[in-house]
């Protein structure tokens, strides 16, 4: 599919419905910040995390009462970033825009952490989804995800996939897919997206995963995209089917976003912190750019979004044991 495609699909869709917005009680309301909040953005600037970010502190700032400043600490998957925020006080001033890299996939992985990444955070508010898009080489003239599935079971030689790296969602959701479809596929990392692509363009790469605001970045003439890790189709690419709806019964990947807190911020800081960003999530802002980022709002508070990490973290490490990763 062209970018074209894909962003007058974006344009046509729906917009957003607004998230609900909690009411504030005493406990929340009695906070506000008494200077700028950080917003450390674990990844260097330009990428779809770092203007997600940028558009969260521009809509938060004025909820807050305060300047929210995006920080970008980029380096070693994010994990610095993540590390000053373990290390910041516990006083609402230093928030960590969170994804997988730096607290689940980096603990299933076996990196060596200065942090825990369950125990030395606060989840505040699970922010968005961004589902991940399985891409095929055009020249395997495949119909669908069926039939790419199928070719990789029958395969006599591995086919090789591509990923954006060890250790990434790229890599670990097709390894959990290779299980489950038992998959004769063999991995080959690349460092980003950009050459995975142009290898798959000319078949040297069979298939892989990829986000999908990568996806939305090319002209899409060089894959063909078969389907989406999302539980529902994604309003940008209704044509394109779930991998559930492919006949792979309840595959779904996310590559999420969420913010955390130091461990020890005060509930009704971190109370107060998740209505501004919930609110920030549901402003014309937000709702006008979140479809041409590739993501959806989720919106879920601190508890689901604590849960979810549990839950994430237990199947990448579950993933990943039998890899045996060795980044540091």
């Amino acid at each position: 599919m062209q970018r074209r495609s894909f962003l007058t699909l974006a344009a046509l869709a729906p917009p957003f419905a607004p998230l609900a917005v909690r009411a504030q009680g005493s406990g929340a309301s009695a906070w506000a910040p008494h200077g700028p909040v950080r917003l450390i953005v674990p990844f260097a600037p330009g990428g779809s995390q770092d203007v997600l970010g940028r558009l969260l502190a521009q809509a938060a700032a004025p909820i807050l009462g305060q300047n929210v400043v995006v920080e970008n600490r980029a380096g070693a998957g994010g994990v610095l970033g993540a590390e000053a925020v373990a290390r910041a006080a516990p006083d609402g001033l230093t928030i960590l825009l969170a994804t997988a890299g730096q607290l689940t996939i980096a603990k299933a992985i076996g990196r060596r952490l200065s942090y825990d990444p369950i125990t030395d955070f606060t989840p505040v508010l699970y922010l968005v989804d961004s589902p991940v898009a399985l891409l095929a080489a055009p020249q395997l003239n495949v119909r669908d995800a069926a039939d790419l599935l199928q070719r990789a079971r029958q395969a006599t030689q591995p086919l090789p996939y591509a990923s954006t790296g060890i250790g990434t969602n790229t890599h670990l959701i097709m390894e959990d897919l290779k299980a489950r479809e038992h998959l004769n596929v063999e991995h080959v990392p690349y460092r980003g997206a950009a050459a995975a692509f142009n290898d798959l363009a000319a078949g040297r790469i069979a298939l892989m995963f990829v986000s999908v605001p990568s996806v939305l970045a090319t002209d899409g003439t060089q894959f063909k995209v078969v389907a989406v890790t999302s539980r529902e189709r994604f309003p940008a690419t209704p044509e394109v089917p779930t991998l559930s709806e492919s006949g792979v019964k309840d595959f779904e990947a996310s590559i999420w976003t969420g913010l955390s807190a130091p461990k020890g911020t005060p509930a009704p800081v971190v109370a107060r912190l998740a209505d501004a960003f919930r609110e920030a999530m549901a402003s014309d802002l937000l709702r006008a750019r979140l479809g041409g980022l590739g993501v959806t709002p989720n919106g879920a508070d601190g508890t689901a979004f604590g849960a979810m990490l549990q839950d994430d973290l237990e199947r990448w490490t579950r993933v990943a044991a039998p890899l045996h990763i060795q980044l540091d």
